[in-house]
């Protein structure tokens, strides 16, 4: 009779068990799942003002041989990046975002990344997406980089804006004909300048030079270039 007994009590214990399990997975559905502050975390901390000038974006397209490695974004973040994927499709090649930079103001959070692409290392494209302190992403912006035409240099203010100039590469040989190899950036011009809000309006990050050679009606640029 004893043993009868507590077979039921063996079984309700069982129960109570289980259901606090439940409730406990319910409260957390996945544990491992990154949270908005680990993602934060994946970015070095800056200070506002920052920049990207024109001789540094300069240095780095003309660096040959090894570069300093970046942190790559793992592919659990990328959700915290919803236009991330977008990029994607403009280029067989495979993304490989790279972790630049976090900022912080009373009202944002802000990170800076590179679009990296295998075997494009020396050109670069960063973005900056722009979070509410729940962590709901606003805007991103493309704000800098540079191609073997155009070199976009931007300085990033404490109210999150971005004074954004553009520059027309000139080589010393005609680039689609003689390509990198051999050849040399003779100097650069200055083609049009904006300044962006970058809380809001951008929500496509695909790679939005602010100079575009022979398109005269692109909106980018501004009559104020010198």
């Amino acid at each position: 009779m004893k043993s009868i007994f507590l077979i039921p009590v063996f079984f309700l214990a069982f129960v109570s068990l289980f259901a606090g399990t439940t409730a406990s997975m319910n409260a957390n559905s996945n544990p491992d799942e990154p949270t908005f502050q680990d993602f934060l975390a994946q970015f070095p901390k800056a200070s506002l003002p920052y920049t990207f000038s024109a001789e540094e974006l300069q240095a780095q397209f003309e660096q040959h041989g090894a570069q300093p490695k970046t942190k790559r974004l793992a592919w659990e973040y990328y959700q915290f990046l919803p236009m991330l994927e977008e990029s994607a499709r403009f280029s067989r090649m495979p993304v490989y975002p790279e972790a630049i930079a976090a900022f912080e103001t009373k009202e944002y959070h802000a990170v800076v990344y590179n679009t990296g692409r295998n075997f494009t290392k020396n050109m670069k494209s960063y973005h900056i997406a722009v979070f509410d302190k729940a962590g709901r992403h606003l805007a991103t912006h493309f704000v800098a980089g540079v191609n073997a035409t155009s070199l976009t240099a931007a300085t990033i203010d404490e109210t999150l804006h971005a004074t954004v100039q553009a520059f027309q590469i000139n080589w010393a040989k005609d680039y689609q004909e003689n390509g990198r190899e051999g050849n040399s950036i003779a100097s650069i011009t200055p083609a049009g300048k904006q300044i962006i809000e970058l809380t809001s309006g951008g929500m496509v990050e695909h790679v939005n030079w602010a100079y575009v050679p022979g398109d005269s009606s692109n909106n980018n640029t501004t009559a104020d270039a010198k």
